[in-house]
C-alpha cells in the first residue's frame, strides 16, 4: 500500500510540474470576488439509496460519483469548512485549509479542528499534503480547479464549490450534505434562511425608505462592492439602496475622495475583516460633509465569529445585522442579538456572547 501511494505521490507532482508551466495561482483568496456570471448547474439528488452510488454535479459543471457517502473529505477555504461545521459534518474532516488560528469560529464551534493537517490556501495550495490525508472527497474552490486533474490521477473524487450568491451558497450545502449522505442536514440550513429573509420582507414590505448605503472594502474604505457582490446583495435584502450601484466591476472597485463625496451615503458599513475601525472615516476630514459622517452612522460589522458580509452559512446574520443598523426602530439590535444566539445554538452546537454583537 504505502509502495502504491508512493507511486501515486510521485505521479502527481509529474503531473504538476508539467501543468505549472502553463499555470498560475490565483492572487485573491477571497470569497468575496465572483468569477463571470455562468449557468449554474443544479446539484442533483442522490440516484438511489442504501448502498447505490451518490451522483451529483458540481459547481463547475462537472459529474461526481461515489460509491458511498464521503466519510473523510478534505476542504481547501474556509467557507467550506464553515459548511461542514454548520451541516454537523465536521467529524468527518481529515485536513483543512491554513490559518484555522485566527479565525474564532474554529476555536467556538469545533476546537477539535485545530489539530488538523493544513493544505495551504488558495494562494500555496499544496496538493501533496491534501493527497497525503487520503480523503474520498476532495472540496476545490472554483478558482482551484485546474488541481482536479491532480486528484483524478490518483483516484480521489473531487467538486467544485463556487458560492457566490445566496443561491449558489445553499446550492453548494445541498451538495455537500448530499455527498456525506445527509442531504436533510442542508434541509435545515435552507428551511432556516427561507423563514428568516420571508421575515425580513415582511418587515421591509411597508417602509417608504430605502436609506443609500456604502459597503467599504476591507483594506481601504476608498474601495466599494459594486452591484455584482455577494455584499450587495445583503444591502437589498436588508431594505437599503447600494449607494455604488451605478460602478461597474466584479471586485472591490477603488473611488476617489470626489467620488465618494459624489454618492455621500446615508450610512457606511466596514466589513467583518476591515483592518481600519470607523473612526478614520469619522474623522477624515475629507469627508466631514458626507451625511453618513455627521449623523455618525458609520458601523463596523462585527467581528468576534464569522466574516457575515462573506457567502457562508451564517451570511443570513450579516443581512438581519444590517436590518438592525439601516432600520433600528423596525428591528432592534437586541433582537437581533437574540436571533444570532439561536442561530449558532442551532447549526453550530454552542452559546455565543451577544455583547460581543456591536
Amino acid at each position: 500500500m504505502k509502495r502504491n501511494r508512493l507511486i501515486s505521490l510521485l505521479l502527481v507532482i509529474m503531473i504538476i510540474g508539467l501543468s505549472l508551466a502553463g499555470c498560475t495561482t490565483p492572487a485573491q483568496d477571497s470569497p468575496e470576488a465572483p468569477l463571470p456570471e455562468a449557468e449554474s448547474p443544479e446539484v442533483q439528488a442522490p440516484e438511489a439509496s442504501g448502498d447505490s452510488p451518490i451522483t451529483v454535479t458540481d459547481q463547475g459543471g462537472n459529474v461526481v460519483t461515489l460509491d458511498q457517502p464521503a466519510s473523510r473529505v478534505v476542504t481547501t477555504f474556509y467557507g467550506q469548512t464553515y459548511a461542514m461545521i454548520a451541516l454537523g459534518l465536521e467529524d468527518r474532516l481529515v485536513a483543512m485549509e491554513t490559518g484555522a488560528d485566527k479565525r474564532p469560529i474554529y476555536s467556538l464551534a469545533a476546537p477539535e479542528l485545530m489539530e488538523l493537517p493544513n493544505v495551504g490556501s488558495m494562494k500555496e495550495f499544496n496538493v501533496e499534503a491534501a493527497i497525503a490525508a487520503e480523503p474520498d472527497l476532495m472540496l476545490l474552490p472554483k478558482r482551484l480547479q485546474e488541481h482536479a486533474d491532480a486528484f483524478a490521477a490518483v483516484g480521489i473524487p473531487v467538486a467544485i464549490c463556487h458560492p457566490e450568491s445566496q443561491e449558489l451558497l445553499e446550492e453548494m450545502l445541498t451538495m455537500i450534505a448530499t455527498l456525506c449522505g445527509q442531504p436533510e442536514q442542508a434541509d435545515k440550513l435552507i428551511d432556516y434562511y427561507d423563514e428568516t429573509y420571508d421575515k425580513v420582507s415582511e418587515i421591509i414590505a411597508p417602509l417608504s425608505e430605502q436609506p443609500t448605503v456604502y459597503l467599504a472594502g476591507n483594506s481601504d474604505y476608498l474601495s466599494v462592492a459594486p452591484d455584482s457582490m455577494y455584499q450587495a446583495s445583503l444591502i437589498a435584502r436588508a431594505g437599503g439602496r447600494n449607494a455604488a450601484s451605478g460602478i461597474e466591476g466584479d471586485y472591490w472597485v477603488d473611488v476617489s475622495y470626489e467620488q465618494l463625496l459624489s454618492l455621500d451615503p446615508e450610512v457606511i458599513i466596514l466589513p467583518s475583516e476591515a483592518s481600519y475601525p470607523p473612526e478614520d472615516i469619522l474623522n477624515d476630514p475629507q469627508l466631514a460633509e458626507l451625511r453618513a459622517v455627521q449623523n455618525k452612522r458609520v458601523y463596523a460589522m462585527p467581528s468576534a465569529f464569522e466574516a457575515w458580509d462573506s457567502p457562508v452559512p451564517s451570511g443570513v446574520l450579516g443581512t438581519l445585522w444590517l436590518l438592525a443598523k439601516i432600520h433600528p426602530d423596525q428591528y432592534s439590535i437586541d433582537q437581533m442579538r437574540d436571533d444570532a444566539a439561536e442561530f449558532y445554538r442551532e447549526f453550530y452546537d454552542f452559546d455565543i456572547d451577544p455583547s460581543q454583537i456591536n
